[in-house]
């Protein structure tokens, strides 16, 4: 399936894999600056349901958004806006097929959530192409490292034993040092822990040829994030989606979904 060779990032420092031993250390700043967060940062709420849709054409594709407040349409009022269908868009414009676009997930889901109650949804009917954006919040959390590790890991068996013919794209997590709505040090220490998650993971999901993930972000736009400064907007979901389609097929992982 892969026609270019896999990404090689760097493996997690020894700061980034004890950003939770440091926040331990940090935890009377980090709680309040969590307070204080949770305080002035507005709580936007999901997309309204359904969240599903259909780009007409031939040879119809299944595409399946699994994972938190991204898959659920956080920023956006009209889940056509969100990151699942947007993606759904590309494929439809690119490999000239139609597609069938659903999303399962909920606004702070980690790991855990959707190896529990969203996994059997996530398993129901037939899918071609699964994108994963999964891990922020085990991050923003501090979830341990080990146990986040070996939930990727699980989640990846699942899926692919559920859908056995479809190929996981899974999204960076997101770049936190540029989440200005975040105070420092919280910010610098939820960044480090992403970061540990990320540089360990990727090998696990790159290893296996149905499995993908993109690169970090190069930046975001100023007009990327909601009114929260935290979720993107119509136009962070937007840009997001020609990012991941565009790794996905210069990387070669859309040659099984390609019209012959």
């Amino acid at each position: 399936m892969n026609t270019q060779p896999r990404s090689e990032y760097p493996s997690p420092t020894f700061w980034q894999k004890n950003a939770r031993a440091t926040a331990l250390a940090l935890a009377p700043v980090l709680v309040a600056q969590g307070r204080w967060v949770r305080t002035k940062i507005p709580r936007l709420p999901h997309a309204p349901e359904p969240w599903s849709g259909t780009q007409s054409g031939p040879d119809a594709l299944n595409v399946l958004g699994l994972g938190d407040s991204t898959i659920a349409g956080v920023g956006v009022q009209d889940p056509h806006k969100g990151l699942t269908a947007r993606f759904s868009e590309q494929v439809h414009q690119h490999l000239n097929r139609g597609v069938h676009w659903r999303a399962v997930g909920r606004s702070g889901a980690t790991t855990e959530d959707l190896l529990g109650p969203f996994l059997a949804p996530a398993l129901e009917g037939d899918a071609d192409l699964i994108l994963v954006s999964i891990g922020a919040n085990d991050a923003k959390n501090l979830r341990p490292l080990g146990a986040t590790i070996e939930r990727f890991e699980r989640l990846l068996e699942v899926l692919k034993e559920g859908h056995p013919r479809a190929t996981l794209l899974f999204s960076s997590l997101p770049a936190f040092y540029l989440f200005r709505s975040l105070p420092q040090p919280l910010r610098a220490v939820i960044y480090q822990h992403a970061q540990a998650i990320e540089r360990s993971v990727r090998p696990l999901i790159e290893q296996r040829p149905y499995a993908f993930m993109s690169p970090p972000p190069p930046g975001y736009t100023k007009g990327f994030f909601a009114s929260d400064g935290f979720h993107p907007s119509e136009e962070g979901y937007r840009d997001w989606a020609r990012f991941a389609f565009t790794d996905a097929w210069e990387r070669g992982a859309l040659e099984h979904v390609k019209r012959r």
